[in-house]
């Protein structure tokens, strides 16, 4: 039932638990404030937002006081006024807002501001000059003078940190980041310091936030309405001249950006507070880690083909034409094309239709895919099958289920969702090897060993009474000597899901289920645990558009839509759309192809996804790399296509829920390059193909067209929320059996540890974040070898020394970091990127969770 109030003698409706403030807001009517923001609680701390009330002694904040039936509310007398140009005089006061007579850049010095008493103006050298609050609530209220004694603090500017300063001379004390870090990112890194007139925001013993637990997300700088938090790469920018929505490429969570711009040039990317998926917060990887990217040194300004044994720059006229002319000897299985996870839908899309339509071959795979082997088909068969709960509902969830997903570090702002469901009271329960940060948080933490997580599944299930006749043969005992979990800790797990079925659960599960060679088994055991508690299920996918990757048919033996190949019916569709004659064989994988370029089978590759240098690349007779920056693979390539970045070019990816969300160019191209989708149609009408595609939009009519899930991915339609694809279901949804015998990694004398990896994400499109993003390298972890104490002592090497790990494929050294008494005897953990891996797992595609390894001391470690 709606709330009647007046407001400066309109009528105004409001909604119960509304306060003045919000109402008024959602009339239009603009009440001045410095400490509210809709995310956070209401504070009342800056004193602004004074109203007057009829019948209410004083001057009530109207962010505090709650509308109620009949009210009425003034904003605008002359009292209110005087009233907030008092208040403003007074933080004005303690705030150094003038360098009048300074021409120094104070950001690159170490000095004062010299400051004209009374004078409200000099803000030129301020980082938030043109957007900081205070200098409209002046404009606003009309003040020209200051009636009280400057006071300045003299607090010296911390630099310390990676990604951004804070000159707390600037601060008024509002508390947004306070705040922000503890009710929005659950955190708490940042407090309010001393008391009265000495109160300064900062952390606990005044500590550098690479010392406390900050995440740098960068909400707190988002959310000052001074400089005093300032991003360093931005703070000298000033006000963007133009704004632009668009979609954070790194993990598949799809969150949405603000890309901000200025001379053509991408000055910052921030969260918009509508995004679908991440309402406005972003991890430090989309806050701090893009403008490095697209504007990275080693950007290819041009075409290149080989001469003489270099490459030289050319024109795309005949790069394109060299193109044509060599791939035209090479048609059928002798080609293949090695697509991106980080390459828009529309990329994608077309690199497969070249492939199949004008290449004749099926060999189309991904460069960090799922793993080769017999479970590969029905793994991409479960993101066809994505109907799960949308990110935002996981903190509405009552308990929340977490298998093989280290999200802190994979997909930061759906760990962010459970942290909010965990401030609600939610229950957690966590399976993995590793104690990962939401192991601790958890209410049960179940640590079977690699690859065993289907049996713990199974025998809850048994416990549950579904499927008993399935388990009889299951019991704890049993269960409990081949996962290693201790009986009581499965039967408290048991509790805490039959306690829970009566609430909202979901069940989110990563790549410590999805890599290893029992994921079919695990993953069966999770969609029937989920439908016996009648659960929603997350499958948290790797890199921006991993998803929709599979989606548009990228893989040898699924056409777009999952089409099977070898489906005469299926492919007939794409017959009559391509007017082409495809072959009903499937084509290579991504290790397939490695082979069959070791082997002679495949001469030519068109290379557009991240790969590590491989010497094999040198048999080939025809190299092409589309890439954005110079890699390791342009020194076997016969031509180098430049590349646009997602902030260069339109088009569309699909997240982890299926969303297909719009990207739209907020800058030109680097120099020459292009977006992947126009190269790859420009040669294929070179190749006499016919193809014309005038914009994106034009590719993704024609998806939608052979991929009726994406029908309602029409760019006019595809506002902020994006689209929800969804696929017809193959057979009804029931409980599935499974294996219970499995395929667990398996160890042997000469390699007696289990290996854990984790792909850490921090690689774009041949950028690898934490060698050439300025600070990531401090705060995402380094690729270091963890060890148990116990196997550490045994093998004779002591934390921080080099160690050598050797598989059955190769080796490398790493350092070693021999502190984690959780991690269990027998097994290691590393986290990686897949170029520096390449030569301990050289198969091209090292996606697979667990390795036998063993580990060496180095003499000289």
């Amino acid at each position: 039932m709606s709330i009647l109030l007046t407001i400066n003698g309109l009528e105004v409706k409001a909604e119960p638990g509304m306060t003045v403030l919000q109402a008024a807001q959602a009339r239009g009517i603009y009440i001045p404030t410095l400490c509210y923001l809709p995310q956070l609680r209401p504070a009342g701390a800056c004193r602004m937002c004074v109203v007057e009330v009829e019948q209410m002694r004083g001057y009530p904040s109207a962010c505090t006081v709650p509308v109620a039936e009949g009210m009425v509310v003034r904003t605008e007398t002359e009292a209110v006024q005087n009233l907030r140009r008092e208040i403003l005089a007074l933080i004005l006061s303690e705030h150094p807002y003038t360098c009048l007579v300074c021409k120094v850049d104070c950001g690159l010095f170490h000095c004062g501001t010299i400051r004209k008493a009374v004078v409200t103006t000099g803000c030129q050298y301020c980082p938030s000059n043109g957007t900081c609050d205070l200098q409209k609530l002046v404009d606003y209220l009309e003040v020209r003078d200051l009636p009280y004694p400057i006071s300045y603090r003299g607090l010296p500017v911390e630099q310390d940190d990676p990604f951004f300063d804070r000159d707390y001379n600037l601060c008024i004390l509002c508390g947004r980041c306070v705040r922000v870090c503890q009710e929005v990112r659950h955190v708490g890194a940042l407090a309010f310091v001393n008391r009265g007139q000495h109160t300064i925001v900062g952390t606990a013993f005044g500590r550098p936030h690479l010392d406390t637990n900050c995440e740098f997300c960068g909400s707190c700088v988002d959310v000052c309405p001074t400089g005093a938090l300032a991003d360093k790469r931005a703070k000298w920018e000033g006000v963007p001249s133009a704004t632009v929505s668009s979609i954070c490429p790194y993990c598949s969570v799809g969150c949405a950006v603000q890309a901000q711009v200025k001379n053509n040039k991408l000055i910052r990317t921030v969260g918009l507070a509508d995004g679908p998926t991440n309402e406005g917060q972003l991890c430090a990887r989309g806050r701090f880690g893009v403008v490095d990217v697209v504007h990275h040194p080693t950007r290819l300004k041009a075409p290149l083909v080989r001469r003489n044994g270099r490459l030289v720059e050319t024109s795309w006229e005949e790069a394109l034409a060299v193109v044509a002319e060599r791939l035209g000897s090479y048609r059928g299985d002798s080609f293949a094309a090695v697509a991106s996870a980080a390459a828009t839908n529309e990329e994608n899309y077309l690199l497969q239709k070249f492939t199949r339509a004008v290449m004749g071959s099926h060999n189309i795979a991904l460069a960090a895919g799922f793993p080769d082997g017999a479970n590969a088909l029905e793994l991409a068969h479960t993101l066809r099958d994505i109907d799960g709960p949308a990110i935002h509902e996981v903190r509405e969830a009552d308990c929340i289920v977490v298998i093989g997903a280290n999200l802190k570090e994979s997909h930061p702002i759906l760990d962010l969702e459970i942290r909010h469901a965990l401030s609600r009271g939610a229950a957690l329960l966590t399976f993995d090897t590793r104690q990962t940060e939401l192991a601790k948080k958890a209410e049960v933490w179940l640590q079977p060993k690699a690859g065993t997580d289907y049996l713990l599944l199974a025998w809850m299930m048994k416990a549950l009474n579904v499927q008993r006749s399935t388990f009889n043969s299951l019991d704890l005992q049993q269960v409990t000597v081949r996962t290693g979990v201790v009986p009581i800790e499965v039967l408290k797990a048991v509790q805490l899901l039959t306690e829970q079925r009566v609430g909202r659960t979901i069940i989110i599960y990563g790549s410590g289920v999805t890599h290893y060679p029992t994921a079919v088994e695990t993953i069966k055991a999770i969609r029937s645990l989920a439908l016996t508690l009648g659960a929603g299920v997350i499958g948290v996918a790797g890199e921006g558009n991993f998803v929709g990757s599979h989606d548009m048919g990228v893989h040898p033996a699924l056409l777009p839509g999952y089409a099977p190949v070898a489906d005469p019916e299926a492919r007939g569709v794409f017959e009559t759309h391509w007017h082409v004659k495809l072959s009903d064989r499937p084509g290579l994988s991504y290790e397939g192809i490695v082979q069959g370029i070791k082997q002679g089978q495949i001469k030519a590759l068109w290379l557009a996804g991240e790969v590590p240098p491989l010497p094999e690349l040198a048999n080939l007779e025809f190299l092409l790399v589309q890439d954005i920056v110079e890699t390791e693979a342009m020194q076997y390539a016969h031509v180098v296509l430049p590349a646009a970045t997602f902030a260069e070019q339109d088009g569309t990816l699909t997240n982890l829920e299926g969303r297909v969300q719009r990207l739209h160019q907020a800058i030109p191209p680097f120099k020459l390059a292009q977006p992947g989708w126009v190269s790859v149609s420009n040669v294929a009408q070179r190749m006499g193909a016919g193809w014309f595609y005038p914009a994106a939009a034009a590719v993704m009519a024609e998806i939608a067209a052979v991929v009726p899930a994406y029908a309602g991915a029409n760019y006019d339609k595809l506002h902020l929320t994006g689209h929800i694809r969804r696929f017809e279901p193959v057979s009804p949804v029931q409980p599935s059996l499974f294996n219970l015998e499995g395929n667990p990694p398996c160890t042997s004398d000469a390699f007696p540890l289990t290996l854990l990896t984790e792909r850490n994400l921090l690689y774009y499109r041949g950028v690898c974040l934490t060698e050439q993003v300025d600070g990531m390298n401090l705060v995402k972890q380094e690729e270091i070898l963890h060890l148990n104490p116990a196997d550490a002592s045994r093998l004779g090497i002591s934390d921080g020394r080099l160690a050598k790990v050797i598989s059955p494929y190769g080796s490398a050294e790493y350092l070693v970091q021999a502190r984690d008494g959780s991690l269990p005897e027998g097994t290691a953990f590393i986290s990686f990127n897949r170029v520096s891996s390449s030569t301990l797992f050289p198969a091209l595609n090292p996606s697979a969770k667990a390795y036998a390894v063993r580990v060496e001391t180095l003499e000289n470690g």
